[in-house]
């Protein structure tokens, strides 16, 4: 509460205090009425202070009512002055007329016109309509009063009789005024307007309690001055001061009441211009003595009333403007809206209808008014929709729902807001309503949805990751493939940055680049390395789009993402097997002219060995020199190996075999210090290998393992059977699925590098001290496994011990056995017959013509296979052998074999060649029915394996194969 009305309710407390206290002094004295009138005066002006503060802090109700009744507390307040000054201090007669007799129920007209308002009264254009009505009920009562009550004639016949009628008359005044306050409280709808008028019917009925007790004792000439009937009056006053103080302000919202019935309201607006027929009779009869105050009330009652004829004239005027400015403004959006906007009677038929509305049922306006909806739509239809119709009025509520309408036999939907239409009482008479169609856009609704599921479909179940990002790099979509690829669900990725997805040292790259996408400047495909929940490291492949909006704004960036770890790592194998067969191709091409060399040196240094005496001191000399090219053979050997293109002697061997009769030698090999721990396999399969490649491997890793420990350690070799399916195969290509058997050789030694394991299998390469190792070993394995049909591993980390395993396809035979080895026929073997050698590198040809000259061949020398085919058109009845190298320039020695037999059947066929091709060896293996001499050779051999097949009993040595 606020200070002003705290100190309204103490002032109140104070004035009763002070009264009391008079009386108690000075009961029935002229100073106890003098003081008491002032007092009641002082309260009368604190009332109508306190009136003015509830009217200040009071809603728009609140201010005119308070205004008004703070108006007639000030009224009060001068006549109980006037009153006093007459009474108290001039000591007039009663009997006479006092200027203060007009206030005695005139300053109540104030208060009565609050009667008359209303919380729905409008703000504007309302003050002068009510001014005239009140100067035309002021008019009224005077007249009333003048006329009834203050007639000096009258009161000089008999003031007696006055003065009970002036009783009689307040009782039924204040009376009536009361009992209309409480019932306008008891009747209105709203709170704010209650509460104010059973206030002041409590108000009004305490001050006809006051005065009317006054006005009966003048009447039963009991008044008595300075008396407890003067209390009355002061707490009258303070009893208005407390209603006032205690006022709560606030105002709500009005709401609707019950509607006013025009002729209620026909009778509001004339019922104040009959107010001058009623005035000018009343003051015919005071004319003569109170001729001024009747000349005063009829001019002021016909102004007024005149003055409310214009005001309602000019407000019925604008009405009238306003009204049809409106219909105009109605009338222009019904018919300037593509929707459809109606109205509809009780009984369902169309009171009016725009334009629009028509169009959508593909009829005139003047075709729709007065028809219901069964006769525009189908029966059916119709129907549904005038029972929908009901629900809406039934419901008294304005309902929006969609509709389904078949009007000339096309299907529409519309969107329908309906509510009941009211009259001006209030009463639902019809129905109104807006009617959009919606087909179109539902149509289009549901191509969208279609297109999101489509779209909801597809990222949830590609097979691509699909992320999206913010124009902040934050995460808004994570797709289930995402959360395969990387291992978060989609609550643990959602507003994240690419920070918990990116090794710490691409971070800033990966930020730079997704700033570009952003500014429509980066690239839009990039693989790098990304991290997993569970701390793997993967490759991926992005591709990332930027979200551009029609308008070309940034909205962020779209990414596809597919995890290409096994494909890089598949990429990285194929670039190692491209590396290793490019180097092999070298390897090769390099062994076949060493070969030639090897051969000349090898051959020569025999010869010189065989020509020196036996006590000669070149013996050494030529001894060192056929040492060396034995070692120089043994790299072509491991070079051939690697390249896959030496020749195989495969048989169907038992592993077993190979690793249990190599065991012994093992040992005494790599030495005491390491452990040999041999785990052959139960029922081991066979397989389809050259044994003495396969103990050449065997020895190779073994030597390698022993390396590998310096300090001793534990070498295991085993064998088992295995079967690799295709998950295994997709790790490991181009292994393929199937059934193997498997052979490991595993040791405790130091171990290697991810980075040396890269490169173990290529040529010359070695992690020992030169001098230490040739680095061909473990690349004549792989050539050897690789040439065998096999695949080779190898699993190694540093100081945690390497294993190889090598897979050897399994065959369903029976093993032969190993170790068997055919005795060669001692001594040179000599020979007549005639030999055609085709040989391009010169020196190798001299020097076998040569030797087999002086093994009594007769030798026909050819540097080419033109020249060659020459020399056996000429000699062909003579030919016993052809020796051929294998590759040579034009054709090689298979076609030139294949020409000479054309033209000597009976010839035989000896191929000589330090590096195999498929013209005479497939998959390693030669050709059934073809002999073969490998370079470099020794003349022994050479001479050995001329006899071997010109000895040989096959007929048909030589033939190419069908």
């Amino acid at each position: 509460m606020s200070t002003s009305r705290k100190s309204a309710i103490l002032a109140a407390a104070v004035l009763i205090v002070l009264h009391v206290g008079m009386l108690a002094a000075r009961y029935g004295t002229p100073v106890a009425s003098l003081w008491g009138d002032w007092i009641g005066s002082i309260a009368g002006f604190v009332g109508a202070l306190a009136s003015w503060d509830a009217s200040r802090r009071s809603g728009p109700f609140g201010k005119r009512v308070w205004r008004l009744v703070c108006f007639s507390i000030v009224l009060v307040s001068l006549g109980q002055a006037a009153y006093t000054y007459y009474f108290d201090y001039r000591h007039d007669l009663t009997g006479t007329f006092w200027p203060s007799d007009i206030l005695v129920f005139f300053w109540a007209v104030p208060a009565m016109m609050t009667l008359f308002l209303s919380p729905r009264d409008p703000n504007s254009g309302f003050r002068w309509l009510r001014l005239c009505d009140f100067a035309q009920v002021c008019t009224l009562v005077l007249a009333l009063e003048l006329s009834t009550l203050y007639v000096p004639s009258r009161w000089q016949i008999s003031e007696k009789t006055m003065a009970v009628r002036v009783f009689y008359a307040g009782v039924a005044f204040f009376g009536l005024l009361a009992l209309s306050f409480l019932l306008r409280g008891l009747l209105t709808r709203f709170r704010t307007a209650q509460a104010f008028f059973l206030r002041m019917a409590a108000f009004f009925f305490a001050f006809a309690v006051a005065s009317n007790i006054t006005l009966f004792a003048f009447a039963s000439e009991k008044f008595r001055p300075g008396a407890w009937p003067d209390l009355l009056w002061t707490l009258t006053d303070c009893f208005l001061i407390v209603i006032a103080a205690t006022w709560n302000g606030a105002e709500g919202v009005p709401e609707p009441g019950e509607p006013i019935r025009p002729g209620f309201q026909l009778l509001m607006q004339f019922s104040p211009s009959l107010i001058p027929a009623i005035v000018f009779p009343l003051v015919l009869g005071i004319a003569q003595e109170q001729f001024l105050w009747a000349v005063v009330l009829v001019t002021v009652s016909f102004v007024a009333a005149s003055g409310r004829l214009f005001v309602v004239q000019n407000q019925l005027l604008q009405s009238s403007r306003e009204l049809q400015k409106n219909l105009s403004l109605l009338q222009g959006i019904t018919e300037g809206t593509t929707d459809s906007v109606f109205v509809k009677d009780l009984r369902g038929r169309y009171l009016m209808i725009n334009s629009a509305g028509a169009q959508l049922l593909g009829r005139r306006v003047e075709e729709v008014i007065g028809k219901d909806d069964t006769e525009l739509f189908t029966p059916e239809t119709g129907r549904e929709i005038m029972a929908a119709d009901r629900k809406v009025v039934e419901s008294g509520m304005t309902q929006t729902y969609e509709e389904l309408g078949i009007s000339a036999g096309v299907a529409r939907t519309y969107l329908s807001t309906k509510g009941p239409h009211r009259d001006s009482n209030g009463e639902v008479v019809g129905l109104l309503g807006i009617c959009r169609d919606i087909t179109d856009r539902k149509r289009a609704e549901q191509e969208f949805r279609q297109s999101q599921q489509k779209l909801r479909i597809h990222f949830e179940h590609t097979p691509l990751a699909v992320v999206e990002w913010d124009t902040q790099l934050r995460i808004t979509e994570w797709s289930p493939s995402a959360e395969g690829v990387f291992g978060y669900s989609r609550r643990e990725a959602i507003g994240r940055d690419a920070s918990f997805l990116v090794p710490p040292a691409l971070r800033a790259h990966v930020d730079r680049m997704g700033h570009e996408l952003l500014a429509q400047a980066g690239g839009t495909r990039s693989t790098n390395d990304n991290l997993t929940k569970d701390g793997r490291t993967i490759s991926c492949e992005w591709y990332n789009t930027p979200l551009v909006d029609e308008s070309g704004q940034v909205l962020g960036v779209a990414s596809l993402v597919q995890d290409v770890t096994e494909r890089v790592a598949l990429e990285e194998r194929l670039r190692q097997s491209q590396k290793m067969e490019a180097v092999g191709r070298l390897a090769g091409g390099v062994a076949h002219d060493f070969n030639n060399l090897l051969t000349v040196i090898m051959g020569y240094s025999q010869i010189l060995t065989d020509g020196l005496p036996a006590v000669s001191r070149l013996k050494d000399a030529t001894a060192q020199i056929r040492s060396a090219a034995d070692r120089a053979a043994g790299i072509t050997r491991q070079l051939l190996a690697f390249s896959r293109k030496q020749v195989l002697s495969p048989r169907v061997i038992d592993l077993n075999d190979i690793m249990l009769n190599l065991d012994s030698l093992l040992r005494r090999l790599i030495g005491e210090d390491i452990e040999v721990l041999t785990v052959p396999g139960r029922e081991l399969g066979a397989v389809k290998a050259d044994p003495g490649q396969i103990e050449q491997v065997l020895m190779n890793l073994a030597l390698n393992s022993r390396d590998a420990m310096p300090n001793g350690g534990k070498l295991t070799l085993e064998t088992e059977n295995t079967e690799l399916d295709e998950s295994y195969a997709r790790e490991h290509e181009p292994l393929q699925p199937g059934r193997y058997v498997m052979l490991a050789v595993s040791d405790t030694g130091t171990g290697m590098s991810p980075e040396t394991q890269a490169h173990i299998f290529e040529p010359f390469f070695t992690t020992k001290e030169v001098g230490k190792g040739t680095g061909l070993g473990l690349s004549m394995v792989y050539g050897i496994v690789k040439q065998s049909g096999g695949y080779i591993w190898v699993y190694s980390e540093p100081n945690r011990g390497t294993t190889f395993k090598i897979y050897l396809p399994r065959v369903d035979q029976l093993a032969e056995a190993v170790g068997v080895v055919e005795k060669r026929r001692p001594g040179v073997q000599r020979g007549t017959e005639t030999i055609l050698l085709v040989e391009d590198d010169a020196q190798l040809r001299a020097l076998t013509s040569s030797v087999l000259a002086h093994c009594g061949y007769k030798v026909l020398s050819a540097a080419g296979t033109e020249e060659g085919l020459a020399l056996c058109r000429a000699n062909h009845r003579d030919i016993h052998l052809l020796v051929t190298d294998v590759i040579m320039p034009g054709m090689n020695g298979r076609q030139l074999a294949e020409q000479v037999k054309q033209i000597s059947p009976r010839t035989r066929v000896l191929y000589v060649s330090g590096y195999t091709s498929n013209a005479i060896v497939h998959y390693g293996v030669l050709d059934p029915g073809l002999s073969f001499l490998p370079k470099p050779f020794s003349l022994s051999a050479l001479i050995a394996k001329v006899r071997e097949v010109l000895d040989s009993p096959n007929a048909s040595q030589g033939q190419p194969p069908a």
